[in-house]
């Protein structure tokens, strides 16, 4: 088979990650799976938006940020 195919077709621009990626990369320290749990998603889905291979809709990420503000306030919550 004889194709032309350039370098040039090869390359992209880096997508730029949304703040709900943003969020969940900059802190490893969150369980996916847990979090999914507790937002009634599920963990592969969010795994697959945190990753950027879907996007959620727009209800769908006011649910995930409900969620981060809820785990947020039981945080400051917390008292020794």
């Amino acid at each position: 088979m004889d194709v032309d195919v350039s370098f040039e077709s090869f390359t992209y621009e880096e997508a730029e990650p949304s703040e709900m990626q943003r969020f969940f990369l900059t802190h490893p320290e969150i369980n996916v799976s847990r979090f999914a749990e507790k937002a009634g998603i599920n963990a592969g889905l969010l795994r697959n938006y945190i990753n950027g291979f879907k996007k959620p809709s727009q209800e769908r990420e006011q649910q995930i940020l409900q969620q981060i503000h809820q785990l947020g306030q039981e945080f400051v919550a917390v008292t020794f």
